[in-house]
């Protein structure tokens, strides 16, 4: 539907130019497939965004979710479009350097820090328009460094200014820092942002800030007019909606089928049925990261007494790191079993293990200090008593020298999970432990599909049909 607005437009003005404000690769259920033995990871995005046209991005945090710089660099050498990241490096074991895409003839092309465009109308009178591209700095990995954004900003408009007519930004920062931004450089007349999820327009002194809605759900179409008699430039701007009044454009819609249908036979071969029903809500289920992440949730409750459910030892406690949930969103009505894999997208098996008291008091400490992070667990069976200071397993207060019977993911016992290096634990070829506070560890046969342990969707599927 995109494409099909962005052809209607080119139609009536062939200076008419498509951008992204980030975070398209990452995270979504697709992503998290396999196809032809790899990962997708945003391989389909840039597919779909290919075909339609898109012209300029600028990176979003989500671009830099997966662990292995390879992923983004498969999908900056798919692409066709450019990429902006004026604050944003490569960065080495000893040097740092602008991104890239490997040209399929050989030879690289850099991804710049700005550009400059020549646009001329029917008459001929051309202008020249400078963009460059800011983003957030939340998206760490040991392979990507960042300067401050402001900086970076003011140096790109530094060395468009003098060459072009017009300059305009393309940010993928928060509201609050696109305002900071635009009133630090107020000669700039428009922002096209990203990274928060809900349409607005936001006016700073001569510029406006505009932002459409996450997932494709409007867009805003941006008229410029430039004056080179006054040399000045106004912006009229227009929120669309992208419902079903718009006709798929054909090209574009015959990549997403393909990889719908992909996505679906992924999924069926891993056990699923996209459109099955599971359960009705009967209150929406909040699965934002701003709450996991934040405190104890009706989302991550009704996870871990699916947990416990599918258990085979009786656990007493259940413990799910919150960067589980990735669907970001408030979920309601109906739920199918393609919502459960979107809200927990990277699967994986249950463990079941005997845990000493003191490190599981150790584990829950962590988790209040990883408070905002994935590291912060949603739990149950546990809990912090206000009162009196202490915790609780059940209605007796922890007593760090017993042993626990407790259920969690097998990610946290990889010692992966933020600040829990503690809890990584190995087995010997004879089934021993080598972490001593966990003595004991029952993993589920991996190879019995109906043991619902190895995967946690199953699980969750199982406990809310009642099964």
């Amino acid at each position: 539907r995109v494409a099909t607005i962005r052809k209607e437009l080119l139609a009536r003005n062939p200076n008419t130019f498509t951008v992204l404000a980030g975070d398209f690769i990452s995270p979504s259920v697709l992503g998290t497939l396999k196809f032809d033995g790899k990962r997708i990871r945003g391989k389909q995005m840039v597919d779909v965004l290919n075909t339609l046209g898109l012209d300029w991005v600028v990176f979003g945090n989500h671009e830099f979710d997966y662990d292995d710089q390879a992923d983004l660099q498969a999908r900056l050498d798919e692409s066709k479009f450019t990429w902006f990241a004026a604050n944003a490096r490569f960065k080495g074991q000893t040097w740092t350097q602008q991104f890239f895409k490997n040209k399929p003839g050989g030879g690289t092309e850099i991804c710049p820090d700005n550009q400059i465009i020549t646009i001329k109308d029917a008459d001929g009178t051309s202008v020249q328009v400078g963009l460059f591209g800011v983003l957030i700095n939340t998206g760490r990995k040991p392979w990507v460094t960042y300067t401050d954004w402001t900086e970076a900003a003011l140096k790109s408009y530094q060395e468009l200014q003098p060459k072009c007519d017009v300059v305009l930004a393309l940010t993928h920062l928060a509201i609050e820092d696109d305002k900071k931004l635009a009133a630090v450089l107020p000669q700039i007349p428009l922002f096209m942002g990203g990274h928060d999820h809900d349409n607005m327009r936001v006016p700073v002194g001569p510029t406006v800030i505009t932002k459409a809605d996450a997932n494709a759900k409007t867009v805003y179409i941006h008229t410029l007019r430039y004056d080179k008699r006054k040399k000045s430039c106004t912006v009229k701007s227009e929120l669309r909606k992208v419902n079903a009044s718009i006709a798929d454009e054909p090209a574009t819609a015959a990549v997403v089928a393909k990889w719908e249908k992909i996505k679906n036979e992924s999924l069926a071969s891993s056990g699923f049925n996209a459109n099955a029903v599971v359960t009705k809500l009967e209150t929406p289920l909040d699965c934002r990261e701003a709450v996991v992440r934040h405190g104890q949730v009706p989302a991550g409750a009704m996870i871990t007494e699916a947990m416990l459910a599918v258990s085979r030892t009786k656990p007493e406690v259940a413990l799910l790191n919150s960067g589980s949930i990735r669907v970001d969103d408030v979920l309601s009505g109906t739920l199918v079993e393609l919502d459960i894999v979107r809200m927990l997208p990277f699967g994986g098996g249950l463990t079941e293990v005997e845990m000493k008291g003191s490190m599981l008091r150790q584990t829950m400490e962590t988790s209040i200090n990883n408070k905002g992070g994935g590291g912060y667990l949603q739990m149950s069976g546990v809990r912090f008593d206000a009162a009196s200071g202490k915790w609780n397993v059940g209605d007796k207060v922890l007593d760090d020298s017993r042993l626990y019977r407790v259920v969690l993911p097998d990610f946290l016992l990889t010692g992966n999970e933020s600040n829990m290096g503690f809890l990584k634990t190995n087995l010997s070829a004879d089934g021993k432990s080598d972490n001593p506070n966990i003595p004991k560890v029952t993993k589920p046969d991996s190879k019995d599909k109906t043991d619902l342990r190895n995967d946690i969707r199953l699980a969750l599927i199982k406990y809310l049909r009642g099964e």
